[in-house]
């Protein structure tokens, strides 16, 4: 007779209200359409005062207490989501809710990130394209009672075409 098997990973807790899912819904695209249309004001609205932030899948580190000012700075660098060359879109695909807590939940979402990059800033001529396809954890956190971004942790499942030519860096 074989021992018993016991189920040590405990059920998410996917009990969010319907208006924290309406919120946390708009939080994300609004994550993800900032990204593409490089609307910094947007981006800046939506995030926490301090994100974490774990890019070790593509590269970096991870930051646990990253401040919105330094989130932005990273994200809108000219070797990376501001250089003026590159056009991405963000699309996202399914994604459930866990909530942590009345103030702190993580968003699963499937995403594709597409990326065209231009010879110019006139954007005339296609130069290269590169796509990552990945799950991400995003963390909301509410802050004065508001739903804010309060980081992410890419899981790249794949990338295609010219994905690691795609961004200078941030040096």
């Amino acid at each position: 007779m074989s021992p018993a098997v016991t189920n040590v990973t405990a059920e998410p807790n996917l009990d969010i209200s319907f208006q924290d899912y309406l919120i946390l819904s708009k939080v994300v695209f609004d994550w993800a359409d900032s990204y593409d249309a490089k609307d910094w004001d947007r981006l800046r609205s939506i995030i926490a005062p301090t994100l974490t932030v774990d890019y070790t899948q593509i590269g970096l580190k991870r930051w646990d207490n990253m401040a919105a000012d330094d989130y932005m700075a990273m994200v809108t660098h000219p070797g990376f989501l501001g250089d003026k060359t590159i056009k991405t879109q963000h699309l996202l695909g399914q994604t459930w809710w866990e909530k942590v807590s009345d103030t702190e939940v993580i968003g699963h979402h499937q995403l594709r990130a597409a990326h065209q990059v231009y010879e110019t800033e006139e954007l005339a001529t296609v130069k290269l394209r590169g796509h990552s396809h990945a799950t991400n954890e995003h963390y909301y956190r509410k802050v004065n009672g508001v739903w804010k971004f309060a980081g992410l942790k890419p899981n790249v499942r794949w990338n295609e075409l010219r994905f690691d030519e795609v961004f200078k860096g941030l040096d």
